[in-house]
């Protein structure tokens, strides 16, 4: 395998500093590719931190009732550490990770199956001493589930699916369970559960509606589920509060943020006003401090030379954490259609058929990024342009990555190429740029590729992960494969 590294450039601004790629490729970066059947995607990719990371995937059914899934530990340099077979019960499902205090923790569904009823696992992996554990949920019987996060012996478990709704607090080594669910008010959303180590307390933000109003509500619990404190957020005439992202910003210090619309606009579905920040220190809640997007499409040139009305527009909103800092990230995108004619038009009396309109899916135009201090203060905004992404549903493109220096990287990924912008405050260090994603060999071409996916990894560390179609020249074969990149931010 060749030793492969790809840098991003984080430098000082000085008055000589002549303009600068985000992207200064060095060498290709460190590479490792496990091949699979064409267009099949059995393998899952968990970040272990600074432990490296970890592949899973089920390579043979052993029995009607056991599976063998195949455990690899990679260290930091993707450098294969460790493989281990592990029994588990056949049919079952990963649905989703964490990882906390060296373990490794994968949900795992079995359907109900015939005879059989909907069966929920835990399997722990220690990655220090290599043992693994598999618990019965036994008495968590939901089907669906969006999240989990586990700490000390506790399963933290949100399902926020459009059929059921609830936070469950499971204890997995003693079974007990504790569930926050309303009778007389309906849950329309569940807003970032987050978790308070140091305090052991957890805390999220529920979008409740009844028979008298809709409103948000902060709740604060213990690991077991007592709820502590349940707090409305502060009411305005004006205001509606679309989304809340939670960050720990101190001790007994909560920073909320997230998307609102103004009640007298006339906005469409996934489109809101701007960003707001509200500051719940000691059981209150400050006075909120909202950032409107009133200047958004006149600063954009790209959206005013399409001249889209606001109802077609779609705003796409996320929120993230980086060095302590918030950023707000706002993908401005578009419904594209096509119109297509058959070849074989029918001619009517008033007539041939006329085109059909086809979706062609969403395209993304520009993120606007708002950066805010730990007290929701606004620190600085950006205009990152996106070029030539088209997707069928929409989804979180654009991340931020901020290193102790306040050096910020913007990026996305589509295809096969990595695309970024890399700022200084209010300066500009490097035009935007593209590079394509390296592969394994000079020889090789690729085909396609789909599903990829870059993330921080851990310090200054990237994983970028998919799969790819190649062929190589020299050999005349072709493979399909899941491949993980290491990228180094320098």
């Amino acid at each position: 395998m060749n030793n492969l590294r790809i840098f991003f450039l984080f430098l000082t601004l000085t008055p000589y500093l002549l303009p600068l790629t985000a992207f200064a490729q060095i060498d290709p970066p460190l590479r490792i590719e496990l091949e699979s059947a064409k267009d099949q995607q059995d393998y899952k990719c968990v970040s272990l931190a600074n432990k490296g990371v970890a592949v899973f995937y089920q390579s043979a059914i052993l029995s009607v009732d056991t599976a063998q899934w195949v455990f690899i530990h990679y260290d930091t340099n993707l450098v294969r550490t460790n493989l281990f077979k592990v029994k588990i019960p056949n049919l079952c499902q990963y649905m989703a990770a964490d990882f906390s205090n060296h373990k490794l923790y994968l949900f795992l569904q079995k359907p109900a199956y015939r005879k059989d009823s909907l069966q929920n696992y835990l399997l722990e992996w220690d990655i220090t001493t290599n043992d693994f554990q598999l618990f019965n949920l036994q008495n968590y019987k939901y089907p669906y589930l969006t999240s989990i996060k586990v700490r000390d012996d506790y399963l933290f478990i949100t399902v926020n699916d459009a059929k059921a709704r609830a936070i469950i607090y499971y204890n997995y080594k003693t079974d007990a369970k504790q569930t926050i669910q309303f009778v007389d008010e309906e849950i329309i959303s569940i807003e970032s559960f987050g978790i308070d180590t140091i305090l052991k307390k957890t805390n999220f933000c529920m979008f409740l509606k009844n028979r008298q109003n809709a409103r948000a509500e902060l709740f604060i619990t213990d690991y077991s589920g007592k709820i502590k404190e349940r707090v409305a957020l502060p009411f305005y005439p004006d205001l509606i509060y679309n989304s809340t992202k939670i960050s720990v910003v101190g001790k007994d210090s909560l920073l909320l943020s997230g998307a609102y619309s103004n009640s007298k606009d006339k906005k469409s579905k996934n489109s809101y006003t701007g960003i707001y920040t509200l500051l719940f220190v000691k059981n209150r809640f400050s006075e909120i401090k909202t950032y409107p997007f009133g200047a958004l499409l006149i600063n954009d040139s790209k959206l005013n030379t399409l001249q889209f009305s606001e109802p077609n527009l779609t705003m796409n909103e996320h929120i993230t954490q980086s060095n302590g800092h918030i950023f707000a990230i706002t993908e401005i995108c578009y419904p594209e259609y096509q119109y297509t004619s058959s070849s074989y038009r029918s001619y009517r009396h008033y007539g041939y058929d006329p085109p059909v309109q086809v979706f062609a899916g969403y395209r993304f135009a520009s993120a606007c990024i708002l950066e805010f201090d730990a007290q929701g203060l606004l620190l600085n905004e950006w205009f990152f342009p996106i070029n030539n992404v088209l997707t069928q549903s929409l989804y979180n493109l654009v991340s931020v990555y901020q290193n102790n220096e306040r050096n910020t990287l913007m990026y996305y990924t589509y295809q096969n190429m990595i695309t970024s912008q890399y700022v200084i405050g209010k300066q500009v260090l490097s035009a935007q740029a593209a590079i394509p994603v390296e592969l394994m060999n000079k020889t090789d071409i690729l085909e396609y590729s789909s599903g990829l996916s870059m993330r921080n990894w851990y310090d200054n560390n990237f994983l970028l992960s998919g799969y790819q179609y190649i062929k190589n020249t020299q050999r005349g074969k072709k493979r399909y494969v899941f491949f993980i990149n290491k990228l180094v931010c320098e």
